[in-house]
């Protein structure tokens, strides 16, 4: 199992870790760094990820879920 629980991972641990910004970075440039994605860093990433639903499709959702929890 890699270091991420999707369930348990909270935004700004994933913010906190290089690798994981790399991969979110790598699709969508800049992100990780907009002010909106700050104020989500207590959120769940399973959480975020739902609320990310409406603007990314799932196929890309589940690829990066899948790429972040292989860390």
């Amino acid at each position: 199992m890699g270091r991420y629980d999707f369930a348990t991972t909270k935004v700004g641990q994933l913010l906190d870790d290089p690798a994981a910004v790399d991969v979110i970075e790598r699709r969508y440039p800049g992100i990780t760094r907009q002010p909106m994605v700050a104020l989500m860093k207590g959120v769940s990433a399973q959480k975020a990820f739902g609320m990310a639903s409406g603007y990314v499709g799932d196929d890309e959702l589940a690829a990066i879920r899948s790429e972040l929890e292989s860390l």
